[in-house]
């Protein structure tokens, strides 16, 4: 699974949220990327999701959330969209 956090470089909770999906990513196999909106590839993709609020996060291409999760909302969060994927298999 791909997961993407869509961040900007003046925000607090954004670095926040950087270090626990980095974490969740790591203890469950998936890639990770941080985008910031300042950048090129970040701010097209908050474009595109019309994106009000960041952090934002991205499993596999969906948005699934807007903020910072805790540890235990990652992993909800990761398990629900590899369920979701099962399914559509």
């Amino acid at each position: 699974m791909k997961i993407e956090l869509i961040v900007s470089g003046v925000c607090p909770f954004c670095l926040e949220a950087e270090k626990v999906w980095r974490v969740v990513a790591a203890d469950h196999g998936c890639e990770f990327a941080v985008l910031d909106i300042a950048q090129p590839e970040g701010a097209a993709l908050a474009h595109r999701l019309k994106l009000q609020a960041v952090p934002a996060l991205l499993i596999d291409g969906t948005l699934r959330a807007v903020g910072v999760q805790s540890p235990e909302e990652a992993i909800t969060l990761l398990k629900t969209a590899r369920h979701e994927a099962h399914d559509r298999i």
